[in-house]
């Protein structure tokens, strides 16, 4: 599609358009000086003394170098490097994690109030021919922005301004926050044109938002460079747009650069110029950079840290003020120009729609309502995130999560010991609860603290690292019974120190972007996915970490079992028991006890439900209902595995067919590849055209003697109450063209066996139930694949992230039955350092268990005599 685009490709670094000259001067050689280079751009402000830093100290603002990312750098190259060693399962990985943590770092640097964006949606330019522009592609989505933001002050009914800051003031705008309690009506809305706004947004506008710095994929950076000239034109703004395209599967990042010309202005024939290098070699001095290459990628901070001044030239030509003399221009996709689309047609087109909408024949509309009510029957199954958002009502007769899990064999329980042996040997309760403490137990020592004081860590995230060494413990510290982290553990984590204190400065910034602009999931799961890849340690034919993987879920195992109804009063008995006998093992008046209360409530709510469905001799009828309406698969975030080379190839012997085999991986196989939706194969970038899901109503409550007596959303939220404490440990606010990744080995064929699934949701109440559902989901559907290894009694660890807070939750199968370890566990607020270090201590502990001597030998056993059945 051409935005009216004009692209000149340049063949040598001499040989820039004259308009875009002086920022293209930024790109230089590799060369790593200890302050800025680029004096010639630079304001008097930024100039500083070329005296060496002092270690625990970070630098002024303005006086950063490359330097001060070295250890980033350096750990970004590495691990995609190792990234491209590993095979793809299907689907490219993406790589954006890893490359997105280092250009979010640098950026931070640019301004003191810059606002940094990921997986930002904005609003596409109207394509030079309107009749080819789909109506329905409005947004387009840039990977990352680095942004001036204008916000207006917010009034008081009485007149007066009321500001929030951070970072102690060190903003030079009054800023304020849509998400506060503020927000309501004494606060006036920015009074400015939509042309003069580039990303999309409902109801009041509260700030404006004017990117600098833009990271795209090759599919949205033309028209995302095309919406920022547009916008600029409206504020009068005259430097050029700088734009890097990086792909979201790929490792190189290359300069494009925009301008509008000036004697162009007139409505409608407004030509946009990009400038790239035409050769895609890489070249600093050309803007291709590669991120595997420490030189390279020490050359591309250069000149991302050298954008400051550029910073500063955009943020001063847009204020309020500005917004009274502001340019009409006609640019976005979402408002068309109707009487210049349509010309003399409009009158036709009024006439035409107004006919169409002329009141209809009663009798049809009765019979289109009948039709949707018969298609509403027939219905296909629901979607995972539909159906995990769905009210739980108990075992009711509608579909619930607790229908889901009670057909699969499954119940959630806490990580409680009980007293009693008999049930604590059936339920592998007790020994599970001490399988889970030491893989999620840390002591913060003193000669921890003393050895992570001396390692190494970027001067940028200095002052992160004094915090750490200053503390003596916290909410999430366990007492001295508990066994230390081994050596090798803590020496394996204070090597890769810094990546862990660039995530916690990240997940700061990310929630006070939040504040201001509303969460996004992606702005977490880059964070978390960084963490895990750094400190899991992907190696090729061990272990791994997969993105955004499709899974196979459990199918409804009462379904096939004819003899399930007679049995499951009693189970529902059995589960009551257990139950009850966590709750009794608490100290009372604690939050974990009110939570086992609960849970207690909530069994005895299942053995009422189960009678009265026995009673009414439905109990067959409801199961097939259910199951027919169940997910097939769902999406996982991100997931550790244990990677088995050849048991696959070993199975799909028995098979003779090609067809056969590739429908036994695709129906038995737990871990897919990427969601369906991610990736467009034919360009090798990612493709946002998602339906839109529509989630079904609420279920209403049934009717219960103990309804009222128990909260579902405070029983099924795992960060309500800590183990250690009292209260939920989030840490208190203080301060308001690509080089693709391809490895098709023939290990893509390997069998994964799941170690620890991710789900990631932004903050929110609903966010934490719908994550905590699909993760239960997740979680029994894992374990069932591995019983149909011969795999039981050995856990899979969960980690549920809501917003900032990660909770790690885990299940098992034993004696055909599945518990999910969801109340009493432990979480971590990753903006807190000290919980941020006790969240990655885990990572190691699973990784010696993924690769102490590959697959159990079990599996191999059962690989070569396995006999399949294609379906």
């Amino acid at each position: 599609m051409a935005f009216g685009e004009v692209v000149h490709y340049v063949t040598q670094h001499t040989a820039w358009p004259e308009p875009v000259r002086g920022i293209t001067s930024l790109l230089s050689q590799f060369h790593c000086p200890d302050r800025p280079s680029n004096e010639h751009l630079a304001s008097a402000s930024s100039l500083t003394s070329s005296e060496p830093l002092v270690s625990h100290e970070a630098p002024a603002q303005g006086s950063y170098t490359a330097k001060d990312f070295h250890l980033l750098i350096q750990s970004t190259a590495a691990g995609l490097s190792a990234l491209a060693e590993l095979p793809h399962y299907g689907g490219e990985r993406s790589t954006v994690p890893l490359w997105s943590q280092l250009l979010r770092a640098l950026a931070n640097t640019l301004s003191p109030d810059v606002l940094i964006l990921e997986d930002a949606p904005f609003i596409m330019p109207r394509a030079q021919n309107m009749a080819s522009q789909p109506s329905n592609l409005i947004d387009g989505h840039a990977t990352l922005l680095a942004a001036h933001a204008i916000f207006l002050l917010p009034r008081t009914h009485s007149g007066r301004s009321r500001t929030s800051s951070r970072n102690n003031g060190d903003m030079d705008e009054s800023m304020y926050s849509a998400d506060s309690d503020s927000c309501d009506g004494s606060v006036d809305s920015l009074d400015l044109p939509l042309q003069a706004l580039m990303l999309p947004g409902r109801g009041k506008r509260l700030f404006a938002v004017v990117p600098v710095l833009l990271v795209a994929d090759s599919r949205n950076i033309v028209p995302l460079i095309c919406s920022a000239l547009y916008q600029r034109h409206v504020w009068g703004i005259r430097q050029p747009v700088v734009g890097l395209c990086c792909s979201s599967t790929g490792t190189t990042a290359t300069a494009v650069f925009g301008w509008l010309n000036s004697d162009q202005s007139e409505e409608g024939c407004m030509a946009t110029h990009l400038a790239l290098a035409a050769d895609i070699r890489l070249d600093p001095l050309m803007g291709v950079f590669d991120f595997t290459d420490a030189r390279s990628a020490i050359s591309l901070a250069q000149f991302v840290l050298g954008l400051r001044t550029h910073f500063q030239g955009v943020k001063g030509a847009v204020s309020i003020e500005a917004a009274d003399s502001l340019t009409p221009y006609h640019w976005r996709s979402d408002l068309p120009n109707f009487e210049t689309q349509f010309g003399g047609q409009m009158d036709e087109r009024v006439a035409s729609w107004t006919h169409q909408a002329a009141p209809r024949d009663p009798r049809d509309e009765r019979e289109r309502t009948r039709k949707r009510a018969a298609a509403t029957v027939l219905k296909e199954l629901f979607k995972e995130e539909q159906f995990a958002a769905l009210s739980d009502t108990g075992l009711g007769d509608g579909v619930t999560i607790s229908n889901w899990l009670f057909e699969r064999h499954a119940f959630t329980v806490g990580r409680i010991p009980i007293p009693s042996d008999d049930l604590g040997n059936t339920t592998k309760i007790n020994a599970m609860v001490k399988t889970y403490d030491q893989m999620t137990a840390f002591t913060w020592s003193d000669d921890i603290k003393t050895l992570f004081s001396s390692a190494e860590a970027d001067s940028f995230v200095s002052d992160i690292k004094a915090e750490l060494c200053d503390m003596n413990g916290g909410p999430n510290s366990q007492s001295s019974v508990i066994d230390a982290p081994s050596s090798e553990d803590v020496e394996f984590i204070s090597r890769r120190i810094s990546v862990l204190l660039h995530a916690v400065k990240g997940a700061r910034q990310c929630n006070d972007a939040a504040k201001l602009h509303g969460a996004n999931e992606a702005d977490r799961n880059h964070e978390w996915d960084a963490l895990l890849l750094s400190f899991f340690q992907p190696i090729l034919g061990q272990r791994d970490v997969l993105l955004e993987r499709q899974l196979n879920l459990a199918r409804n195992l009462a379904a096939d079992d004819s003899s399930f109804a007679t049995r499951a009063r009693k189970v529902a008995d059995t589960y009551e028991d257990l139950c009850t006998k966590q709750q009794r093992s608490l100290v009372p008046s604690t939050g974990s006890q009110e939570q086992a209360l609960f849970a207690r409530y909530q069994a005895i709510q299942f053995s009422e439900d189960l009678a009265s469905r026995c009673e009414n001799g439905n109990f067959v009828e409801m199961v097939a209902r259910h199951s027919s309406k169940d997910p097939r698969t769902g999406i996982c975030d991100a997931i550790l595995v244990i990677s088995c080379p050849g048991v696959a190839t070993a199975m799909l012997q028995h098979i003779s067919s090609v067809n056969e085999q590739e429908k036994f991986l695709k129906s038995f196989m737990f871990i897919q590849g990427p969601k369906p939706e991610k990736f467009d194969t034919s360009a090798g970038e990612t493709s946002y055209q998602n339906e839109k899901t529509t989630f079904g109503r609420s279920l209403s409550v049934p009717s219960c003697s103990r309804a009222s007596q128990f909260d579902r959303n405070k029983l099924h939220n795992p960060f309500l109450y800590h183990p250690n404490g009292s209260q939920t440990t989030q840490k208190q606010e203080t301060t308001p063209v690509s080089k693709s990744i391809l490895c098709d080995k023939p290990s893509g064929k390997d069998l994964l066996l799941p170690v620890l699934l991710a789900e990631y949701k932004k903050r929110g109440e609903s966010a934490i139930s719908t994550a905590m559902n699909q993760m239960k989901t997740h979680l029994v559907s894992a374990v069932t694949f591995l019983s149909e290894l011969g795999i039981t009694e050995q856990p899979v660890f969960g980690l549920v992230v809501n917003d900032t807070l990660g909770a790690i939750t885990m299940a098992w199968k034993t004696n055909s039955q599945i518990y999910v370890m969801e109340r009493n566990v432990r979480h971590y607020d990753i903006r807190d350092p000290l919980q941020a270090l006790q969240f990655v201590s885990i990572l190691p502990r699973l990784a010696p268990r993924a690769s102490r001597s590959g697959p159990p030998p079990s599996i191999r056993e059962a690989a070569r005599g396995y006999r399949c059945e294609p379906t």
